[in-house]
């Protein structure tokens, strides 16, 4: 270490920092000399305990432990990830650079954040493949099948026909969802907030999705409002909260059950201004909530396919994540509340003018 007495004083400040990059000084056998409160709370101990301990027996890292082996044994500086933490559950990136007389210098940069980014990126990737190939698949299958010569019966060809826009349906809608959700999670997509008249919102997605409901016999019914709150009014975008609403009416209709009913309603809860979306469906487990509202998320694909041929179209995850994303832009929020094999309750919150 140098002797300037500023460059020293210097070097201990950025020992003692608590936030940005962790640094910590070990000798030729890797023992702790030097280490900084960032270290000790990593390390979930008192700064005095970790001088003199190993990496290992401080840390619990092994790659820890290599990189700073390779940066001493070979002296050149060295490069390295580690997952540090009482479970691994923090990652860094290690910069070990040699001093002299053996000691080496480590410089542990966060990069959890990253590392999540990457993660829900590879997903993403995983999961749009996934919805992408299946109804590419059977596109490529019935035009394939009609190439062969099935188009010279017209009974088969129309049939091959309707099964084919079925699926350019599901693809279009999988396309639009993920524009919405793409121009929502990144702020592009600005809300037009003005005073709304809740009865006239869910008047209008009762009207939108009963055409949708009658193809499958669903009755749609509209609540009536309760107390003294038919002169409420919410502070919303109107077009924004009805596809939202439009998207768990979608959902009432698609899980439920040949004969049942879609309850679309609204109250004042507290601060705000709820808006229900109620019916008879096969319902959600306990299991399941805490999840649905997360991208790609389905309760179970089998039971979504047999209602999806029944609407025409497919279900690529996206719905409720929209749903989501929209109340969290009014400053709201989303809930369910479902028994399995009676039917579930969702609704979505906004504030109250």
């Amino acid at each position: 270490m140098t002797t300037d007495p500023l460059a020293a004083a210097a070097f201990a400040a950025l020992l003692d920092r608590t936030a940005g990059d962790i640094l910590l000084i070990v000798d030729s056998q890797l023992r702790i000399t030097r280490a900084g409160a960032g270290a000790a709370a990593l390390a979930h101990r008192e700064v005095e305990e970790l001088v003199g301990l190993s990496l290992i027996a401080a840390f619990g890292s092994m790659p820890l432990d290599a990189v700073a082996r390779q940066a001493g044994r070979e002296r050149i500086p060295t490069l390295g990830e580690a997952d540090l933490g009482p479970r691994g559950e923090r990652a860094f990136a290690v910069d070990a650079v040699p001093l002299a007389h053996g000691d080496v210098v480590l410089a542990l940069h966060e990069i959890t954040a990253l590392r999540r980014v990457e993660r829900v990126r590879r997903d993403f990737v995983t999961n749009i493949s996934h919805e992408l190939r299946t109804p590419l698949a059977s596109v490529k299958l019935l035009a394939e099948t009609l190439s062969a010569g099935a188009v010279e019966d017209a009974a088969t060809a129309g049939q091959f026909a309707v099964q084919i826009e079925r699926e350019v349906d599901h693809l279009a809608q999988l396309v639009t969802e993920l524009l919405d959700l793409s121009m929502i999670e990144s702020g592009e997509s600005t809300l037009k907030i003005e005073r709304v008249e809740p009865g006239a919102v869910v008047a209008d997605v009762a009207e939108r999705i009963g055409p949708v409901a009658a193809r499958r016999g669903i009755t749609v019914r509209q609540l009536p409002v309760q107390g003294d709150a038919g002169g409420a009014s919410a502070t919303a975008d109107a077009a924004r909260l009805g596809q939202a609403l439009l998207n768990l009416a979608h959902n009432a209709v698609k899980y439920n059950r040949p004969g049942g009913e879609v309850r679309l309603g609204w109250e004042l809860s507290g601060g705000g201004v709820r808006f229900t979306v109620a019916d008879d469906g096969i319902g959600i487990s306990e299991a399941h909530r805490p999840r649905i509202f997360e991208r790609f998320y389905k309760v179970d694909r089998s039971r979504a396919h047999e209602s999806d041929e029944a609407l025409g179209g497919g279900s690529a995850g996206l719905g409720l994540a929209i749903v989501r994303h929209i109340a969290d832009a009014h400053g709201g929020s989303v809930g369910v509340e479902s028994v399995e094999g009676v039917g579930s309750t969702f609704w979505i919150e906004v504030p109250r003018a």
